[in-house]
């Protein structure tokens, strides 16, 4: 793991968003969206290098300032996945690439590791789960739930709750968190792979793998970061932000 690029942290990130108009470069924190998941990423021990793969000049400026590297691709890329695949292209040595989302200015470089270390004990592919934190709904489509089996391997994704609770559950539901990590080969795979029909139904990428046999090792978290989705979840991070320092 100490060889260089043998390990690279890649996030993807658009310009333009639906939910919440060019997210990324809200800066009223004293410093853009994008930089503070950047940053986070490059405090992880076991990336290498962290690349921002990103649609346009203006946030690939952005990633050079926060101290990352910067890949320009293809606005009209489907999925987040394509986006690091393009981007990961220009890294021939990297052995192992984790991809976080631009969206994500709170996660864990713990985390980030702990995915990496995923890679480096066989996965193919490897995601994080945790509790649901207090206040979220499971049953809300918007949350990513994962089934694994006892060997922490996933059954399936949905936005429905699942397991359904017809008995009492002394677990409940996971919540995915959407780090991924994937050998170079297996991620190479997913971006020649047609959209899968699961993937279409739930609108989650990350079904592709599964309707193709690829297992995704699911690694325990105690915790979930939060994303940024709308206006509302951008000023309850301004909150927190506010409050640590």
């Amino acid at each position: 793991m100490t060889a260089a690029e043998s390990a690279i942290v890649v996030v993807p990130g658009r310009r333009d968003s639906t939910r919440l108009a060019r997210k990324l470069l809200l800066r009223e924190s004293g410093k853009p969206l994008l930089a503070h998941t950047l940053e986070r990423c490059r405090a992880a021990q076991m990336a290498a290098r962290v690349v921002a793969a990103v649609d346009g000049p203006e946030l690939a400026e952005v990633a050079r300032a926060a101290g990352a590297e910067a890949v320009l691709t293809d606005p009209a890329l489907a999925s987040g996945s394509d986006r690091v695949w393009a981007a990961a292209q220009r890294y021939s040595g990297a052995r192992w690439i984790v991809n976080v989302q631009g969206d994500e200015p709170e996660v864990e470089p713990e985390a980030v590791d702990a995915v990496f270390g995923a890679l480096a004990a066989g996965a193919e592919v490897a995601t994080l789960a945790a509790p649901f934190p207090p206040g979220v709904s499971p049953a809300h489509p918007a949350t990513v739930k994962v089934v694994t089996d006892a060997a922490g391997r996933a059954l399936y994704f949905s936005r429905a709750l699942i397991p359904y609770p017809r008995n009492a559950d002394p677990v409940g539901p996971r919540l995915h968190i959407g780090v991924y990590g994937y050998t170079r080969a297996a991620l190479s795979r997913f971006a020649a792979w047609p959209t899968g029909h699961l993937e279409q139904v739930e609108g989650l990428e990350q079904l592709r793998f599964l309707e193709h046999g690829v297992t995704i090792q699911v690694v325990p978290w105690s915790s979930a970061f939060r994303g940024i989705d709308t206006r509302e979840d951008y000023d309850a991070f301004l909150r927190r932000a506010a409050q640590r320092t």
